[in-house]
Order: C-alpha cells, then structure tokens, then sequence
C-alpha cells in the first residue's frame, strides 16, 4: 500500500510542478502573446489526455480491488453474469472485467477507456445488503454507463470549462505580470491590456457556466443509466428499492421474527456500550418496515422528504454530479407503466409529512442557516461597505459624523475583528450544538428539518461495516451499521495531514468493531453522522477536535482586533 500511494502522490505532483513552471513560461516571458496562449491550452489538453490515460490504474492502485475471473464470477453470481452477458450480446461489446470490494458499504462503480475497456466493481455491501433483483438492476445501472461510453463523453464535457479557466487564468496573469514591468509612459498596449481584461472577466463567467452545464450533462448521464437499468431488468422498482438501502441506509427486510432472530447476537455485543435499549431499537425497526417485511412506505416518503422539499437539497443539486435520490426514484416511476408494474415508492405522503415535521415553507430555516453560516463574511462585509462610505461618502450624500479620522476609522475596524470573532464563536455553537441524545438510523433519516448547518446532536451505537469510500485506501470516513440502517460517517477534523493520519492508523482498525459514537448528524446531499468521539466495545476512545478547531479564526480575529485598539490607543 505504501509504495502505490506514495508513487500516486509522487506523479500527482511531478504533473503539478511542470504545470506550474510551463504556466510560468507562458505568463511571464509570452505575455501578450497568443502563442503563450496556445501553449497553455494545449497543456491543458494534455493534463487532460494524461488524466484519461492514468485514472483507471490510479484507480488501480488507490482501491483494494479483488479481481475475479469472468468465469468464476459467473458461477459465484449467476444472475448478475446473466445481466452482463444480456447486454454484451446485445450490445456487442467486450465483457467488462469484474472486481469485488470485500467492504460492507454497499457501492458499485465503473472506469476505463472505452466501453471495451471497461472495469465494473461491486462491494460486499452490494451483495451483502441487496436481494438478486436490486443487485442485478445496480449492476445493469454501470453496464449503462458502458454502453453510454460516459468515460468518453464526460472527460470531454469537463475539459470544455477547463480550457476556459485557463484562457482566464492566462488573460489574468498576462495583465498583471505585464502591467507590472512596462513603462509609466507606455500607453501603446493600453487597449491590448483593457482587452485581456474582458477576456479574463468573461472566460471565468464562462468557465464557470460550463462548470455548471457539465455537472447538468452528469446528472443527465445518471438519469440514462437509471433507464438503461429499468430496461434490462424490466422493472423500474428494483432500482428504485436498492436506492433506497443504498442512499438512505434504510435496510429493514424480512419477517418480524427473522429480524428480531437475526439481532440477538448484535444486541448482546452492544450492551456493554452503556446507553443501548433493545427494546426501543427493535420497535424502531420494526416501525420501518410494511406487512411484507419490507421498508415501509412512510419512512422511505420521510427519507425522501428532504430531496424533495428542503431548500438546502435544491442547492446541492444544482453543484452535484448524481441527482438526487428521491429524483431519480421519481423517474423510475415514470417509466413503471411501460413495464406494467405497479409503483413501489410513489411519495405521495411526503409532502403531509414535511408539513407535520416543520410546517408548510422551510426557506426561514434555509435564510436563517445560510445567515449563520457566513455570519463572519457578512460582518465584514458591512466593514468594507462602512469603509467605502467613510472614504468616498457616497458622492457627499451620506456623512458619517464621528468617522473623520483615520483613528476612528481602525476603531472602527477593532471593534468590527472583535466582533468577527464573535460571530465565528456564534456559528460555532450553532453548528456544534450541544445535549447529545440516544438516536438510531431511521429516526435521524427521517428528520426533514435538518442541513449542513443544522444537525441533531446524537449518540449512536452499532457497528463499523466498512470504509466511507469502500476500497479506497486514505479513506478517513467509515461506515455504521445499527439495528435499523446504515449511516456514513464523516470524520472531517479541519486538517488535511490530520484526516490523512486518521485513514492510514485508525479508520482500518476500527472496521469490524461494535461502536458509540457522539456527534452531529448532518445532511446535505446525503445523510451523515459528523464524529464528535467515538468508543469501541474494548475501551478505546477517539476525539475529534473539528469543533475545537474552528475556534482558530476565533481567535485570530480576536488578535487582530486587539492590535488594531492598540493602534488606536497608541495614536491617539
């Protein structure tokens, strides 16, 4: 492991330092000049070209990936080989070269060159957690986006507002180092320069429009090959109920006394961890599931309730490269007439349950989030704006009285750091809040009125089953298990080199154990649980000080503030 990663880390940033010393090149001694230009561009498209060429054995060597014969994964699998050889006959293609991840987290993904080229893996999870028909329509899910050939399509569609940032990027750079090195009394270049700046100013409009369109194509590429799945098993709802595990966690499946059956050794091993009820957590579970043993109906409706209606889920959308679960379950059930079959989840209470959690409009709880979120670039803000006034007096419109001199206007600035750091502390209480209660998967799933800025304190026991990213190496988040789903954990410290840490020493070790863990549960696009600290059944604890941490800025701004009275005493 440690040699793949430190060679993946050594060509990463091999690649990076010849970029920046071409871009210098191109900058400083072509400034002006469209060959400069050109030779960006085309090394953009060669970082793009050496990208393409080297993410699948990045890939390689990033994951743990068993890969299997086609004939024994046929034998081991035979209804997910009879999907596979369907639409290689059909499509005549290459069969893809299967691998499994021995990770309970249930994920699938595809990568290669061509359609006939291509890797298809699943996890364990996948074949842990889903029956044959959901393992069969996620499997016919990544065949679509095979026979789409998206490896193609989306690496081109991504290099479009690459090659934008560059031109913008250049067309900055230029006017900046030239400007620096020509003559006071040059005005030759002046219309050249003003003209860079419009290119600069409009490529990163551009490039951030194109950004935006080819996350949109993505998102369109997923809706595909959600069809291409509902065609091949002829079924729209297979799909349909394995989002469900596999996005909401909600696991529910079999008959009441299977489940209970089932959780007797689990419930045993979880007693020691001290806040367990069995009792409770076999009511919950049970409450999630229909006659039939299987998720029901208005918790799946309540999962799907902050997709449809939260406004934080509108706007995570908008940057995503996956739609949102509840959309694309949406879509799949328009296409259950075509196959005749009745829909499974039609959310259709969704919108009674939203009203009953928080009521008929969530954009207060929206403004009020996004207000504490930047609280302390809002203060500053009205710092600039205040200074703005104070020295150009809004055209002598506006006088500001007190603030005359240049003392008061580093008080001004003093007191507005001061306060800044006040608002970071404010934020931080919002974000971190405190009284941590017993909770389950189910119970904070469902939770509508929930956001990346809005959490709900809690303590859950259960199981690490996997990593947060399943097979990949330097994964620092993990995967939770209780009795009534699953949930991801977000072990997010602040610090690159701390998380980096965490994955190489901790995360691995802490697989397979029988877990409490405090923290704050989160949503935005998907469910989390934020870590706060976690202890496992043998004793061990583990912090987290990403709480601790944001109080850094805090103090900071208190610095400066501190500094800036002194001025202010001192000139005064």
């Amino acid at each position: 492991m440690g040699l793949k990663l430190a060679s993946t880390l050594a060509v990463m940033f091999l690649f990076a330092l010849i970029y920046a010393v071409v871009f210098t090149i191109g900058v400083w001694f072509l400034p002006g000049n469209l060959f400069g230009l050109f030779i960006m561009i085309g090394f953009t498209i060669l970082i793009i070209l050496f990208q393409y060429g080297m993410g699948p054995i990045f890939i390689r060597w990033m994951y743990r990936i068993d890969w299997i014969p086609y004939e024994d994964f046929a034998y081991k699998y035979p209804h997910l080989a009879d999907a596979v050889d369907k639409v290689v006959a059909i499509q005549e293609i290459k069969t893809p070269r299967m691998g499994i991840i021995h990770d309970l987290n249930p994920q699938a993904f595809t990568f290669g060159y061509t359609k006939n080229s291509a890797r298809l893996v699943i996890t364990d999870g996948i074949l842990h957690y889903l029956d044959d028909n959901e393992q069969r329509a996620v499997v016919a899910h990544e065949l679509g986006h095979i026979v789409h050939n998206d490896f193609i399509l989306m690496t081109v569609v991504f290099a479009i507002p690459l090659i934008l940032l560059t031109i913008a990027r250049w067309s900055y750079y230029t006017v900046r180092f030239s400007s620096l090195r020509r003559s006071r009394d040059d005005d030759a270049g002046s219309y050249i320069f003003l003209a860079l700046i419009v290119v600069a100013i409009v490529s990163f409009i551009a490039y951030y429009i194109g950004f935006l369109i080819s996350l949109f194509v993505s998102r369109i590429r997923e809706y595909f090959a959600d069809q291409h799945s509902a065609e091949l098993t002829e079924n729209p709802n297979m799909l349909s109920t394995a989002l469900v595990k596999i996005a909401y966690g909600l696991l529910a499946t079999g008959t009441e006394a299977e489940i209970k059956e089932k959780r007797k050794s689990s419930v045993r091993g979880l007693r020691g961890l001290g806040i367990f009820d069995p009792k409770k957590a076999a009511a919950v579970a049970m409450q999630t599931m229909d006659g039939t043993g299987r998720v029901s109906k208005r918790s799946v409706e309540a999962a799907a309730g902050w997709d449809l209606f939260n406004p934080w889920a509108k706007y995570f959308q908008i940057f995503s490269t996956h739609p949102l679960p509840a959309k694309r379950i949406q879509r799949l059930n328009e296409q259950c007439a075509t196959y005749g079959v009745p829909v499974e989840y039609d959310f259709s209470g969704a919108r009674a349950i939203k009203e009953q959690q928080v009521g008929k409009s969530m954009a207060g709880e929206f403004i009020t989030d996004l207000f504490i979120k930047k609280l302390p670039s809002i203060i500053f803000v009205i710092l600039i704006a205040l200074t703005a006034v104070w020295i150009f007096g809004f055209f002598g419109f506006i006088t500001i009285g007190t603030l005359t001199t240049i003392n008061n206007l580093i008080l001004l600035w003093a007191i507005g750091f001061i306060v800044m750091g006040f608002g970071v502390i404010s934020r931080t209480s919002f974000m971190y809040r405190k009284g941590f209660v017993p909770n389950n998967v189910v119970e904070l799933v469902t939770n509508i009125n929930v956001s990346p800025v809005r959490p709900v304190p809690s303590i859950i026991e259960g199981k690490i089953v996997g990593k947060g990213i399943a097979g990949y190496w330097i994964s620092e988040d993990l995967k939770f298990q209780d009795n009534t789903g699953l949930m991801h954990i977000d072990y997010r410290f602040g610090l690159s080199i701390v998380d980096f840490w965490w994955a190489l020493a901790r995360a691995d070790r802490l697989v397979g154990q029988n877990v409490k863990i405090q923290g704050w549960y989160r949503r935005g696009p998907g469910p989390y649980f934020q870590v706060d600290t976690i202890w496992t059944q043998e004793g061990r604890r583990f912090r987290n000080y990403s709480k601790h941490f944001t109080y850094i800025s805090a103090v900071i701004f208190f610095l400066i503030g501190a500094f800036l009275f002194y001025l202010w005493f001192t000139v005064i």
